[in-house]
């Protein structure tokens, strides 16, 4: 049956094997039931701040085959100048097992190999010039695609219910783009609406606007040609605007005397 059991720690009462084990198991036996739908990914946090020569991992939670990884303490990488595109990793590690703990470790490093393997997991990706300063944050939707100097988060997996979707900061300067500059499209409105009030959004219902308002198949995509197609749609928002403020402005006209 469903229970809720907590233990009682009272003066004068005897400190039970039992209740420590109640503790032990209790938020640990939570966490697992909670996300044992969810996809590999980032579950919250591990963002990435850039703060003179280094890349600060945030405080965050990873799910990673099968287990979940929590970061509790900001971890500090010092970056270079090196021209390549580089990726910043976790990477799982091997178990530490004691008499009291098992440990499932982890480290979070740079490559310059794009590919992944199969214990490897990216958190983002940066190419920084000689002399450049490197930068995480964005002006607006396009600039998550800027290829240097920026950190790169599109490629990133963010976990959600069976598969991974795609960051919710790239979600929802989307959506905010689209209340501000789509007037006349229900879909539009809709996404948007959905995707500011949630905290992550569906693969597939991103898959599902993108193919009603696109028009392209209904196909599995990766990351990055979602992302491809929802630049498209700010392009074209960006245009009609445009269109639009110059028919109010109307023709200049010269007159000659």
């Amino acid at each position: 049956m469903f229970n809720n059991k907590f233990p009682y720690f009272a003066k004068g009462r005897i400190l039970k094997q039992s209740m420590l084990e109640n503790l032990r198991d209790y938020p640990r036996n939570f966490i697992d039931l909670y996300f044992q739908d969810y996809s590999n990914g980032i579950i919250a946090g591990s963002n990435l701040l850039i703060e003179d020569d280094y890349i600060h991992i945030k405080r965050g939670v990873i799910k990673f085959g099968g287990v979940v990884y929590i970061l509790d303490k900001s971890q500090n990488l010092n970056y270079t100048n090196t021209n390549k595109e580089m990726v910043i990793k976790f990477r799982v590690a091997q178990i530490e097992e004691t008499e009291d703990f098992r440990t499932y470790n982890s480290e979070i490093f740079f490559d310059n190999k794009i590919e992944l393997k199969e214990d490897e997991f990216e958190l983002g990706r940066f190419k920084l010039r000689e002399g450049a300063e490197l930068r995480s944050n964005y002006n607006d939707f396009l600039d998550f695609s800027t290829k240097y100097n920026t950190i790169n988060i599109i490629n990133v997996k963010y976990a959600n219910v069976e598969k991974h979707t795609l960051h919710p900061l790239i979600i929802r300067t989307f959506a905010k783009k689209l209340l501000k500059a789509s007037y006349d499209n229900n879909l539009d409105t809709i996404f948007a609406m959905e995707s500011l009030n949630s905290k992550t959004i569906d693969r597939d219902v991103i898959i599902s606007y993108l193919v009603r308002r696109l028009g392209i198949a209904e196909k599995g995509y990766t990351n990055l040609e979602l992302y491809e197609y929802m630049k498209k749609i700010v392009k074209e928002l960006s245009g009609v605007k445009l269109n639009e403020e110059r028919r109010d402005k109307g023709p200049k006209k010269i007159i000659v005397d």
